[in-house]
């Protein structure tokens, strides 16, 4: 099997592209896409990639999303909500809807249920699936209207079986780039989660392509001891990144906790000024995997990875590759 890892530069400028509907893993608080999202504005600062109308899906679109969002990025989203959770809701989202800055995206609304009923069509390569959910409710409405992508909403069938019941037809949800952040994974694309999946059960085989942001690279002897682990199968996968902290300042459980400070220090500064002070320090400063790392703090990583989840991950200290083996590792990639 070929080894799967890749420079997260270089995963962005292969599989992200103008107007792409991207899936992103993860929940408000838990395993985010974060780095992913800062360094697609990274590259398109750069110029090396031209983008202008993503289309976002996901439980919430969170941390990296709010950036993308606030640097004009992105067309459409579907969603169940936008919140940091206990921190605060979203600012950003609310501006852009509400006030159109910096432009106004087009939000489409799911219940839980529906939205995983969406990708877990998609991941099973069907057309449509029934739901309860979705019968009722404003949820039938569509919002995107217009957009970069039709979608129409939720099609009442009854029971071709005869008990009367109305269910909805949902349309399945399929995504050029599903984005599922995970504590572990080898370098074969077989990723493990620790805590609570969330959507990245589905979400982590419904991609055309599928990339995941690991926090730490295990041997395939882990796999092989646990395969009721491997939450995300490698043979789907189309790369793995590997990024400590890549979900920062969301948490990775089983490695570090949610920084709730910085992320309640962002809400208050999500508008004017200070956003771009923000975003042009933690989004285009820095250069290395070293800076940012410096720009976390050491001090302040040391206190996110003292967390009560790390427990989860003790019993497989043995498998993680150091950061050297890691580097020799990327060093073979070839664009």
């Amino acid at each position: 099997m070929r080894n799967k890892l890749m420079p997260l530069n270089e995963a962005v400028k292969k599989y992200i592209k103008d107007r792409s509907m991207i899936l992103m893993g993860g929940f408000p608080m838990s395993r985010q896409g974060v780095v992913f999202c800062k360094e697609i504005l990274r590259q398109k600062k750069a110029g090396t990639i031209q983008i202008n109308d993503l289309v976002l899906v996901g439980g919430s679109i969170g941390f990296g999303g709010d950036l993308l969002v606030a640097e004009g990025v992105v067309d459409s989203v579907i969603s169940t909500f936008s919140s940091h959770e206990r921190a605060g809701l979203s600012v950003i989202i609310r501006e852009s809807l509400e006030k159109g800055l910096p432009r106004k995206i087009k939000w489409e609304d799911e219940s839980n249920l529906t939205l995983n009923f969406r990708i877990m069509a998609g991941s099973l390569n069907l057309p449509f699936i029934p739901s309860n959910s979705g019968v009722w409710g404003d949820l039938r409405k569509s919002g995107l209207g217009n957009s970069a992508y039709t979608y129409p909403k939720n099609i009442l069938c009854e029971d071709p079986y005869g008990s009367g019941e109305k269910v909805a037809l949902l349309q399945a949800i399929n995504p050029h780039v599903s984005v599922v952040h995970v504590p572990f994974a080898d370098t074969h694309g077989n990723g493990i989660i620790l805590g609570a999946l969330y959507y990245d059960f589905w979400a982590g085989r419904a991609g055309k392509d599928i990339i995941l942001v690991a926090d730490r690279i295990v041997d395939t002897e882990m796999c092989r001891h646990f395969p009721n682990m491997v939450t995300i199968p490698g043979v789907g996968v189309s790369a793995v990144v590997p990024w400590h902290l890549g979900s920062w300042p969301a948490n990775s459980p089983g490695l570090y906790g949610e920084d709730l400070e910085h992320i309640s220090s962002f809400i208050k500064s999500s508008r004017g000024t200070t956003l771009r002070q923000y975003i042009d320090k933690y989004v285009y400063s820095w250069e290395t995997y070293e800076d940012y790392l410096q720009l976390i703090g050491k001090d302040n990583i040391k206190a996110l990875e003292t967390n009560p989840s790390t427990i989860l991950a003790e019993p497989f200290q043995q498998w993680i590759f150091p950061d050297e083996k890691v580097k020799e590792l990327l060093s073979g990639y070839q664009a």
